[in-house]
């Protein structure tokens, strides 16, 4: 997990100025990085280029513990098939993974994680020219709070939902003809990996690059 610590703090923390993630080693980690967390990292040639993270809603995760306020008083979706989606970036350098955007790669390949785990909602803070690349992707969303600024920046809460057959459509959007997950010979339960490096010969962020 080193090479995701240090791939979190160059994305979040030096090029989006995150100032209070600031590590002295470098490595951006926090308290919700357990072993119940789900992280899915996008690999190409041994080189970490896109990363998101999953939190589960039975648990504490951010906007439970760290941003309640962003939902005020209103409910949303918690449960087992619930999960919290954040710390999403891809790698500025890496612009194409296999000919296809490695935005398009990253997020085939949660939504895929999302699928075949049978997550049913994910819950998304993040500012609104985002929700309306998710929306743009395809997702179902529903708005749980209207964007409110937060540390001058509007920030608003939705949930997505992920389907079978959004996977399908983005699959033949971007030429992925097979799966982009697989899993290290020993997974851990915080562990998924996404490795285009074995996983396909065609063609091929918080919300960070995954435009």
């Amino acid at each position: 997990m080193e090479a995701v610590w240090r791939f979190r703090h160059q994305c979040f923390v030096d090029e989006l100025g995150w100032e209070a993630l600031r590590q002295s080693d470098g490595r951006e980690r926090d308290a919700f990085d357990t072993q119940s967390t789900i992280h899915l990292v996008l690999t190409e040639e041994n080189e970490v280029v896109g990363y998101s993270r999953l939190l589960p809603t039975m648990k504490p995760h951010l906007l439970s513990h760290l941003y309640p306020e962003l939902i005020g008083e209103e409910s949303y979706p918690r449960g087992r098939q619930v999960f919290e989606w954040g710390r999403c970036a891809t790698a500025r350098h890496v612009r194409h993974v296999r000919g296809i955007a490695t935005a398009d790669v990253l997020m085939t390949a949660v939504l895929e994680f999302l699928v075949f785990s049978k997550i049913e909602t994910v819950i998304i803070q993040t500012n609104p020219a985002l929700v309306k690349m998710i929306r743009r992707r395809g997702y179902r969303l529903e708005v749980l709070r209207e964007p409110i600024l937060y540390e001058g920046e509007p920030v608003m809460v939705i949930a997505a939902y992920p389907s079978f057959r959004l996977l399908q459509q983005h699959r033949k959007a971007y030429g992925i003809d097979q799966s982009l997950l697989s899993v290290p010979s020993r997974p851990s339960r915080s562990s998924a990996i996404t490795d285009t490096s074995q996983r396909t010969e065609e063609g091929s962020g918080s919300w960070a690059g995954a435009e």
